[in-house]
């Protein structure tokens, strides 16, 4: 109990150390108080107490100006800006001294970061105008006859460089926090298509378990029914039956329960089932879009799971589509498929097509391989994909299902 005391207050000074109120605050006072004696001649001999104070009441709406710079980046640049602006002209017509500038390129650079292109442009602008003040006085009255020539380059030397400089960084702060902001939306919008995806795999793989069950009991209650005495003829058929689809069913429901200790979204209902078989309709609607596709199938069809043979269409459909909207009309394609110890799968374009632009490109979500690599993994299998020559290759290999007996007519 007594530990758990002594480090709250330890995690609230750390808290409070932490601050962003603190922390603008220890920047405008390490702004200030350099910019008051460097630009400025609080402790010079003659200075009276009128200009102390002068020097004070210009430093302190500028310490607030600076303080709340990150919630009102434009008040605080105008108010710094006045402040430096009015500074400038004292000292050019009054016997005071104080040409700040130090704060005008913190509210710069603040403005440059959090404000719009045209805004910083504006504050870029606006910044020069007590810089300008500053070398001209310098050039007009600090000068020594016969150095204005130089201490006019010198002066813009500084100026010009130093206020361009806090421009940029302030614009390329801007541009790196688009950049992850951009990321992050990325990042989770791929997070919702994976998401998508399983749940779509984990309706599928409802379906195809309940079906599997539904026949094991089917299957189940016939050999019940038949009695003791009918067992001899039939019972070795049925109970095999019921143990091959009872195997298949645990295998699917595995599959279904590892990914759902990961996903996060509810089952919902069912859909048509797709396979191999299907692929015929699905490369003619592709043809029909203007790309040459052409289907090679080497080695003899083995048993696939549902699951299997649906991921399989899913894989050849989100790559030829991927070919129609990328590749465009005019491309050839080659779908391949190979039986051998395992499925293999490959979609291969030319990218000779006509891509498509402007509404055409808004058709891929960018997260379709994505759902595929999901569904393959899922499987055992694995997913390769990337530019192959002039165009793109997606190729994927899925383990066969062990062939079930056949089951003679009852």
């Amino acid at each position: 109990m007594s530990t758990v005391a002594q480090a709250q207050p330890a995690a609230d000074r750390r808290r409070w150390l932490r601050s962003t109120r603190l922390q603008d605050a220890a920047l405008a006072l390490a702004v200030i108080v350099p910019e008051a004696f460097f630009f400025g001649d609080p402790v010079a001999p003659g200075t009276t107490w009128r200009k102390q104070l002068e020097l004070v009441a210009l430093c302190v709406p500028e310490f607030l100006a600076l303080l709340y710079r990150r919630r009102l980046p434009v008040p605080a640049f105008a108010v710094v800006w006045a402040v430096a602006v009015c500074a400038d002209l004292l000292t050019i017509t009054t016997d005071f001294q104080f040409t700040p500038y130090f704060g005008v390129l913190v509210a710069l650079y603040t403005l440059a970061r959090d404000g719009g292109r045209s805004t910083g442009l504006a504050a870029l602008a606006g910044a020069l105008v007590p810089a300008g003040l500053a070398v001209w006085y310098t050039f007009d009255q600090l000068a020594v006859p016969g150095y204005r020539t130089a201490a006019l380059i010198a002066g813009i030397a500084f100026y010009l460089p130093v206020t361009a400089a806090t421009w940029g960084v302030g614009v390329w702060g801007r541009a790196v926090a688009e950049a992850a902001e951009r990321d992050r939306r990325e990042l989770a919008r791929a997070r919702d298509a994976v998401r998508h995806e399983r749940t779509q795999i984990a309706r599928e793989l409802h379906d195809i378990v309940a079906n599997a069950v539904a026949v094991m009991v089917l299957q189940a209650e016939a050999a019940r029914a038949a009695g003791p005495a009918a067992l001899p003829p039939g019972a070795d058929d049925a109970l095999g039956r019921i143990e091959e689809v009872g195997r298949g069913a645990m295998g699917e429901l595995r599959r279904l329960l590892r990914l759902l200790r990961t996903a996060d979204a509810t089952v919902e209902a069912g859909a048509g089932r797709r396979g191999l078989a299907d692929l015929a309709a699905l490369l003619e609607d592709v043809r029909q879009a203007g790309v040459t596709v052409d289907l090679e199938v080497r080695g003899t069809p083995a048993h696939l799971d549902d699951s299997v043979d649906l991921t399989a269409y899913r894989l050849v459909q989100e790559a030829v589509t991927n070919v129609t909207k990328h590749a465009g009309p005019g491309s050839r394609a080659v779908v391949r498929i190979d039986w051998s110890d395992v499925l293999s799968l490959e979609v291969v374009d030319d990218g000779a097509g006509r891509p498509r632009t402007g509404p055409g490109r808004a058709l891929s979500t960018g997260h379709g391989l994505l759902g595929l690599a999901e569904r393959v993994a899922l499987f055992g299998g694995e997913l390769t994909v990337g530019p192959y020559h002039d165009g793109f290759r997606v190729a994927a290999t899925l383990p066969l299902s062990p062939t079930p007996d056949p089951v003679p007519p009852g």
